[in-house]
């Protein structure tokens, strides 16, 4: 009897590394972002933030995309593109609530 459930996959490898770059990446530039605080805006670390989560921010509709396409390819891809695909939807989750309270903030007459 062989084991299939591991069986190993490109795409879906693919895919779980961009759902776990994306979910790091996000994760350090809210944690940067939280730590520069009030002087974000002379900061020189504000564009390379904002760069890095908008990368990482892509990254979250890419790792969906390539786990979806690798469980409708013939082979089985294991539980790579599963995972990949609950990160990607994760981080997706995490940046759309992030956009919205960036909104809210913005908008916001204090």
């Amino acid at each position: 009897m062989s084991n299939t459930l591991f069986q190993p996959s490109k795409l879906a490898a693919a895919s779980f590394g961009l759902g776990i770059a994306g979910l790091v990446g996000l994760v350090a530039i809210l944690l940067t972002g939280a730590s520069l605080g009030a002087s974000a805006q002379s900061s020189n670390l504000a564009p390379g933030a904002a760069a890095g989560f908008f990368a990482a921010a892509l990254m979250s509709p890419a790792a969906i995309v390539t786990g979806f396409v690798a469980k409708m390819r013939a082979k089985q891809p294991g539980w790579w593109s599963t995972v990949a695909i609950l990160l990607g939807a994760g981080v997706f989750v995490i940046v759309i609530v992030t956009f919205v309270y960036i909104l809210a903030k913005t908008t916001t007459k204090s």
